[in-house]
């Protein structure tokens, strides 16, 4: 019982506290989930919602036999079925032991009339979500519903590209290979650029080898585009680059604004790439290219040697080119970036998604990069394209989401350095049940400067 001692809550805050578990429930929030029903636990009797969540069969059961609409109608609110919200609850991940009254919930309503294809609300890639996109959306999490996404296919549930995109990013590809052995991967499109930007090779195989079809790879609905430029700008592994090719991707088709794939891979240094796509595409790498791969390697020669015997180099670097250098600040390679600035890089160059190389070393954690950047003038308050962050939002978000692309991360030292050298602090949340809390070490740190929780 949350509240005063002795002090009943009012339902209007129970019905809002109801509303807020669901969410967090279905979202992944586990954290602020599991914490609610300990400080709440009557919000677990509370509701038909609550109880869907939970994997209450019995109550479910309960309120079917009084009313046999429940089991289809859908929620005011969010347009959702009882058995969409069965099948996206993270509970069976944040306490296995309620996995099987999920399952057996979501058993109950489809004998009760509930639809496993409707698709409701605007969905990810689709027209809406299914139950079945809602159990794969779970296994993206990391903890699949597979039982559930066995049952669902035993049922009709209809396997959609975008089912097969998100079940392909975790658990260990066991809702993917259920959805496979039902439905194969010949409709896919959308599908391989989940295994493909993460460097999943094994993903990538196991949707090949169900008839999966690389010349038809969209990275986005309905927006064809070359699987092998994708999977370079990806930065996956020459092995998987090979899988593509030998299932029919074709190495040289180009992709935005006509670069080709192996001009791309000398631009971001990966040697194994460019010699495996060579071997494809006789144009071979302009200058440019060559000379960016250059520095991304921290070869200061062999790039000096390039802008020497053509001064004019640097000044005929494309965009793509330049954001070379956000991508070397993001993997902390301090010598790459180094000599990146001294051969006329500017410092304030930006990526597509309008990110700075401070913002990318911020969020990878890479202490050294960010001073280095400081010390060549980098703007502490940029403000990056996609969500108005400044360096420092980045560090904290970076924090908490622990990315590996720096080698030696360090966030702490991070953050400390930004805020020393002057960023503001002003529009920095704390708050733990946000959706990208920092960690606690960081959170620690800004208390320390007098940040408080929003």
């Amino acid at each position: 019982m949350t509240g005063p001692p002795g002090q009943e809550l009012a339902p209007a805050t129970l019905d809002q506290l109801a509303a807020d578990f669901c969410l967090a429930s279905v979202q992944g929030r586990a954290g602020r989930a599991v914490r609610m029903l300990a400080d709440t636990p009557e919000l677990a009797a509370y509701s038909l919602a609550t109880a869907l969540v939970l994997g209450d069969v019995a109550r479910v059961r309960a309120v079917i036999e009084r009313d046999p609409r429940a089991a289809v109608r859908a929620d005011p609110a969010t347009g959702w079925t009882p058995l969409h919200a069965v099948c996206a609850s993270r509970w069976h991940h944040l306490d296995p032991s309620r996995a099987p009254g999920l399952l057996a919930t979501a058993r109950l309503l489809l004998e009760a009339g509930a639809e496993p294809n409707v698709r409701v609300g605007p969905g990810g890639r689709s027209a809406g979500s299914s139950p079945l996109h809602c159990a794969a959306a779970s296994a993206s999490s990391g903890a699949g519903h597979e039982a559930i996404v066995r049952l669902l296919l035993e049922r009709g549930a209809v396997v959609a590209d975008d089912d097969l995109y998100l079940a392909a990013f975790g658990d260990d590809h066991r809702c993917l290979r259920v959805m496979l052995e039902h439905a194969g991967a010949a409709h896919a499109e959308v599908a391989l650029s989940a295994p493909i930007s993460t460097g999943d090779i094994e993903g990538v195989r196991l949707l090949l080898d169900a008839g999966a079809d690389p010349s038809r790879f969209a990275a986005e609905p309905g927006q064809p585009s070359s699987a092998v430029y994708f999977a370079v700008a990806a930065s996956s592994p020459a092995e998987l680059i090979a899988l593509l090719i030998a299932h029919g991707a074709d190495p040289r088709r180009p992709g935005p604004a006509g670069r080709s794939a192996v001009s791309l891979a000398a631009i971001m240094g990966q040697d194994e790439v460019v010699a495996l796509l060579g071997s494809h595409d006789p144009r071979g790498v302009p200058d440019t290219a060559r000379f960016v791969g250059a520095c991304m390697r921290g070869d200061r020669t062999a790039a000096t040697a390039l802008t020497t015997s053509d001064p004019g180099l640097v000044g005929r670097l494309a965009d793509d080119e330049l954001a070379a250098l956000v991508h070397a600040a993001e993997a902390g390679r301090v010598g790459a970036v180094s000599v990146m600035l001294d051969l006329g890089f500017p410092v304030g160059a930006r990526r597509d998604d309008g990110a700075t190389a401070l913002h990318a070393a911020a969020y990878a954690g890479s202490t050294a990069v960010v001073r280095l950047l400081l010390e060549r003038g980098a703007d502490l308050e940029a403000r990056d394209g996609e969500y108005h962050g400044s360096p420092l939002d980045w560090a904290v978000v970076g924090s908490g989401h622990r990315p590996t692309t720096s080698p030696h991360p360090d966030w702490v030292g991070t953050v400390r350095t930004l805020i020393d050298a002057g960023a503001a602090t002003q529009d920095i949340s704390l708050a733990s049940d946000g959706q990208k809390p920092p960690s606690a070490e960081v959170a620690s740190l800004l208390r320390g400067y007098g940040v408080r929780a929003g």
